[in-house]
């Protein structure tokens, strides 16, 4: 079906039955300057012509970030949901970052309390930009039990809500989890060959109700993302955001969720691989997420393409325009929770949320008691943006030119930088350091003092991000204030000249920053030399970690989930508890530090 034609015809209805699909998608932005993703003028067409429900922000600077978001919603007759990941806080530059989550379930009674911490500050920053959804909490991730990672899902969707009274969309991510997903290489064994590749689940739906889908079954939610996963009980080839039904079937009827159903971005190179060979073009894919029960999709392929596809599905029957509709009442609802200024205009354009009453509508719909003194955490002012976290834009920048050519944003950029203090350290870092806390793991203290000539032997998976190491950074500094000087080597050093730096060494601490699994020789030498390896410290992949401890059983090892300078932090005082940093120290480390390519 063509857009010119009847499509068109229907965009220049109020909400024809193609505004109302157009409700119903989401397309991916950069937020970066300049940037051509999607080009500028097609993103103008689909939100003022086309009436797109909703963008999800992939990357960018947080004032970036608050100056599209300003622009596009002056763009939209109807106001759209901003999304955007906070898996370790907002996935933008300049926002908070936070250690690896799964750090909270090893807190024990502090878990909850720095869960909603930091539920509350990601979702303050990300209401002074303007986004009003957050494609989070990871719901799987969050606990090493189900009920660690229901209880801390709550607790991080509580502190959301707390920092945005007016209400702030969250996600339970991403059904139905990938905890138990098969490899690509085990799957080709259990599969037809002629399928294509798609993520399998090796559980039964049986298996996966009775722990693995608990932290799912979250009230306070609005919406459960839904990635493009096969269940072999159900379908062999289709994943299960492609089986019609499916999604209502179990998520409606069985478990009664109430909220949007979100289907994970539809662009995905495999997907076009499954649709390959079949009746269906990749922008039809959209037509079988919604027959599966989908309410909003992510990153159709073609947008406009995508469109006349399901208009196409509805008018050959395929597809019931009464469930659309249904769907783009629960969108138009969850706008009207977040953005309660514009509640009026969406129930002129739709009749059917003229009786909502929000306090009458349980789960993540209902009203919240105003005489909560949780919710009166902080001013209005609080609920802003403290932008540029150490990060100033200079005037004659790109960006700054940008500010200045709009009369209300520099007013607005100063506000931010006067509001910085409200987001202050002494809230920040408890809730950082307390999550990198809970994601260290193992470890003894050395014997005092070491002998003189040890080595800190650092092994690196380049590229080295510079905020992982430096030479004030714990991993380096807290060692070489003991006399333990550092040797940092990766896979591009002369291997002639690392032996003969070690060899020469009577003991050592050897610390990985690893996405990969350590070279063969690395570890041929540790197990050599293990009588002399006092401790060795694992930052990141935590199978090879596991892989380790099954190699040196009784060696001290030391496990982080992160890199950060907290988790180090945290790992070098298991080492070295209450070992202070002489002054002049991080001078010698300076002159000392060793690396060579």
């Amino acid at each position: 079906m063509s857009v010119s034609g009847s499509l068109a015809d229907e965009l220049d209805q109020p909400l024809s039955l193609a505004r109302q699909v157009a409700q119903l998608l989401v397309v991916p932005v950069s937020a970066r300057l300049g940037s051509q993703s999607p080009p500028r003028e097609v993103l103008r067409r689909l939100i003022q012509e086309v009436g797109i429900g909703g963008i999800w922000l992939t990357e960018g600077h947080v004032a970036e970030a608050l100056l599209l978001v300003e622009e596009l919603q002056t763009w939209a007759a109807l106001p759209l949901l901003v999304a955007a990941e906070a898996g370790r806080g907002l996935a933008l530059q300049g926002a908070t970052s936070f250690p690896h989550p799964l750090g909270l379930s090893r807190l024990g009674s502090e878990a909850e309390r720095w869960a909603e911490q930091w539920g509350w500050i990601t979702a303050r920053e990300a209401a002074a930009l303007g986004i009003n959804w957050l494609l989070n909490p990871v719901a799987e991730l969050l606990g090493e039990d189900p009920l660690s990672a229901s209880q801390l899902a709550r607790a991080f969707v509580r502190g959301c809500e707390q920092a945005v009274p007016e209400g702030i969309l969250t996600t339970a991510s991403s059904f139905p989890g990938k905890g138990e997903v098969r490899s690509a290489a085990a799957e080709q064994v259990s599969k037809a060959p002629d399928i294509p590749w798609c993520p399998r689940l090796s559980l039964t739906p049986a298996q996966l109700q009775e722990g693995p889908w608990l932290p799912f079954l979250l009230e306070q939610v609005g919406a459960i993302l839904v990635s493009h996963v096969v269940l072999p009980e159900w379908d062999e080839r289709w994943p299960i955001t492609l089986l019609p039904g499916r999604l209502t079937q179990l998520l409606r009827r069985e478990w009664g969720f109430g909220g949007l159903i979100v289907v994970d971005r539809l662009d995905d190179g495999f997907l076009a691989e499954l649709a390959a060979g079949t009746e269906l073009s990749p922008n039809r894919l959209a037509v079988r997420a919604f027959q599966a029960g989908a309410d909003l999709i992510l990153a159709p392929p073609d947008p406009m393409a995508s469109l006349a596809a399901v208009l196409e599905a509805v008018q050959q029957g395929s597809l019931s325009a009464v469930q659309l509709a249904q769907s783009v009442t629960r969108v138009l609802r969850a706008k009207q929770r977040v953005l309660p200024a514009a509640s009026t205009l969406l129930k002129q354009v739709w009749p059917a949320l003229a009786e909502t009453d929000f306090s009458a509508v349980g789960g993540w719909m209902g009203a919240k008691d105003p005489t909560d003194p949780a919710l009166s955490r902080g001013s209005p002012a609080e609920h802003l943006k403290p932008l540029l976290l150490g990060d100033p834009i200079r005037k004659d920048s790109a960006l700054g030119k940008l500010f200045n050519t709009r009369a209300n944003l520099p007013s607005a950029l100063h506000k931010a930088a006067q509001l910085g203090s409200l987001l202050a350290e002494q809230d920040i870092a408890p809730c950082q350091a307390a999550m990198a806390r809970g994601g260290v793991e193992g470890g003894r203290p050395l014997r005092p003092p070491p002998e003189p000539r040890w080595l800190n032997w650092i092994w690196l998976d380049p590229p080295l991000d510079t905020a992982d190491l430096q030479l004030q950074s714990p991993a380096v500094q807290v060692p070489a204030a003991l006399g333990i000087l550092p040797v940092v080597s990766d896979a591009l050093t002369p291997l002639p000249w690392l032996e003969a730096a070690l060899n020469s060494a009577p003991g050592l601490v050897f610390q990985a920053f690893l996405r990969d699994p350590l070279p063969n020789y690395v570890l041929d030498w540790l197990q050599q030399h293990r009588e002399r390896v006092a401790a060795v410290v694992v930052y990141g992949n935590l199978s090879f970690y596991r892989r380790l401890q099954a190699h040196f059983p009784g060696a001290n090892l030391i496990h982080s989930l992160n890199r950060d300078p907290w988790a180090q932090a945290e790992a070098m005082e298991r080492l070295f508890p209450n070992r202070a940093i002489p002054e002049g120290a991080q001078s010698q480390t300076d002159q000392q530090i060793i690396k060579k390519k």
